[in-house]
């Protein structure tokens, strides 16, 4: 029963350096979008719809 309680702790703590590599790539994906879309506005090559 232990060595269960040792093994879900060990996968735990792998899903949660997961998620939180997952949350800053996602963080800085949306930067870089936000970058862009800023450059996009000041190029005046969007289209306002």
């Amino acid at each position: 029963m232990e060595t269960m309680g040792i093994l879900g702790f060990i996968f735990g703590l792998t899903g949660l350096s997961y998620a939180i590599t997952a949350k800053n790539d996602l963080n800085k994906l949306k930067q870089d979008f936000e970058e862009f879309k800023a450059s996009l506005k000041t190029s005046n090559t969007l289209n306002k719809n």
